[in-house]
């Protein structure tokens, strides 16, 4: 089997350009969004251990859709001419201006970023401990060695003594 690569060259329009950033604009900003929630959860699970965290795709793309709707993705105060203030809640004005894929997208990234990080973190405790214990035998097989040989030192041992312990 033989692969090929193509490179390509964007050449957009500027109508086409200001789409594109806002599109990676949207993505990035449901990224970080969506991390936020992360965050938030995990600090305040640490106060109620009930708390939920949204760490899947799945998890993030509800937490996301949510709040997008809600009052704190955005609202809008309208002063009447009498004076009277009210406050409608319109959640996240331009979100109508992108793909509705982009948010879902980025939540998902986000999803597989937060496994692998879980993946690799429950990885390196394993090895840390596996590690400790190689050292560990490692170690005692090397002390056991030396003493056998007559090869380990000890302070203030006198040179020529066959295991390199004084009084012996």
């Amino acid at each position: 089997m033989r692969h090929t690569t193509f490179r390509f060259t964007l050449d957009p329009t500027p109508e086409q350009e200001a789409l594109l950033a806002r599109h990676a604009g949207a993505s990035r900003f449901a990224y970080n969004q969506c991390l936020r929630f992360v965050s938030e959860a995990l600090a305040t699970r640490q106060i109620n251990p009930s708390v939920t965290v949204p760490w899947s795709g799945f998890d993030l793309i509800s937490a996301f859709n949510a709040w997008k709707r809600s009052e704190n993705a955005g609202r809008v105060f309208i002063v009447a001419q009498d004076g009277m203030i009210t406050k409608r809640s319109v959640g996240l004005r331009w979100r109508r201006e992108v793909s509705a894929q982009v948010f879902e997208e980025a939540a998902v990234d986000l999803g597989r970023a937060l496994a692998a990080y879980a993946k690799a973190k429950a990885l390196a405790s394993k090895d840390t401990v596996s590690a400790s214990q190689r050292r560990d035998g490692r170690a005692a097989a090397v002390t056991a060695s030396a003493c056998a040989t007559g090869s380990a030192g000890a302070e203030g041992a006198t040179s020529g003594s066959p295991k390199g312990i004084r009084g012996q």
